[in-house]
């Protein structure tokens, strides 16, 4: 919509980015750009429900849509919502965008009627069909998500004939509900550093052992005898988290997986002193609420999902795996004996030294 030459403040922005949490938190450095271009526009955001908590309450969105997921679809009333949903969408928006560059994320888009429709023109699928105008921007394998939303973004800018923001992505903001502080009892008692372990992820080819994430809470808990240690994920990770306090010596962890929602998780993280995890949505959210971490990165690549891609002042710390096939980017071990090797030569003295040196300096900043 345009006034006098310019974009009126009518224009209504459509972006779609249905999952997972760790990729929503990778576009929101864009989002901030696009509401930095278009102040007076009014933007919306269609999610899943997992991940809806990042953006319900976002200070840069006016309204966000949440679709049930597609393995919901067979419950009780899930269809009927998703097809309300999609329908309230259509007719309400001069421009959609489509984030994410898969078919149901294009569909989603398509479903919205706007008569400026844009996405990837590498989204597979034949997703790429579905779009009004295709956008030339890097592949998954070619730039990191965060660089690669910020492409999509611009994209659309220029298709709006609107000037590219001058300077770097600015840093992702989050809800204030997320930084609030955690649950009472949600936390082990004591006047020690919080360390937070994330053992799961939603690739298995992601997921930490337990003898590593044992070994590193032993030896920080030598550094720091009073160390409180959390475990942090969905109930899928209780019995990594089980067999984690089983193998530990003289760290005390508790396990929070399965018992909190990704709000309260949020700000449990928040309120840790360190946090250790492998390439999984926690620990980016993690990233976002400038938190210092240690991640692991043996089969995911880091040029792609690393921490390191958003901006932050918190100290990151990032592990490679340096074995032939690493990063293999694999949901599942493809070694056709499924052993995984990826993680042999990751230093586990120097990971605690680095999870231990951390959690010192915040004590220590907290103590001066």
């Amino acid at each position: 919509r345009r006034a006098g030459g310019g974009l009126s403040a009518a224009l209504r922005v459509l972006l779609v980015r249905l999952s997972a949490l760790g990729d929503v938190v990778h576009a929101l450095p864009a989002l901030e750009r696009l509401r930095g271009a278009l102040p007076q526009a009014r933007l919306t955001w269609v999610v899943e429900p997992h991940a809806a908590p990042v953006l319900r309450g976002h200070p840069s969105l006016d309204e966000v849509v949440v679709l049930e997921r597609k393995q919901a679809l067979r419950a009780g009333g899930a269809l009927s919502r998703t097809l309300h949903g999609l329908k309230s969408l259509r007719g309400r928006f001069d421009a959609a965008l489509d984030l994410q560059g898969l078919l149901r994320s294009a569909l989603v888009a398509r479903a919205s009627g706007a008569p400026l429709l844009l996405g990837p023109a590498w989204a597979p699928e034949g997703a790429r069909f579905l779009y009004r105008q295709r956008l030339e921007v890097a592949r998954p394998g070619e730039a990191h998500a965060v660089e690669r939303a910020r492409q999509l973004v611009d994209g659309l800018l220029r298709a709006l004939d609107q000037p590219l923001p001058s300077g770097p992505l600015p840093a992702p903001r989050l809800p204030e509900t997320l930084r609030d502080a955690p649950l009472a009892g949600a936390l082990p008692e004591g006047p020690g550093p919080l360390l937070a372990l994330i053992p799961g992820a939603g690739k298995s080819a992601n997921r930490l052992p337990p003898g590593l994430l044992a070994e590193v809470a032993d030896r920080c808990a030598q550094d720091h005898p009073q160390l409180r240690v959390v475990l942090l994920g969905a109930t899928q990770d209780a019995a990594l988290a089980r067999e984690t306090i089983a193998r530990c010596e003289r760290a005390r962890p508790e396990s929070l997986c399965g018992e909190l929602s990704l709000v309260d998780s949020a700000r449990v993280l928040q309120a840790a002193d360190a946090i250790l995890g492998g390439d999984t949505g926690p620990l980016h959210l993690a990233r976002a609420l400038d938190r210092p971490l240690v991640a692991l990165f043996h089969a995911a690549e880091p040029a792609r999902t690393g921490p390191s891609g958003l901006s932050g002042g918190a100290q990151v710390v990032v592990h490679a795996g340096q074995v032939e096939c690493a990063p293999c980017r694999a949901r599942r071990c493809r070694r056709p004996d499924r052993v995984r090797v990826c993680l042999d030569d990751l230093p586990v003295a120097e990971i605690a030294s680095q999870v231990s040196g951390l959690l010192a300096q915040r004590r220590g900043r907290e103590g001066s």
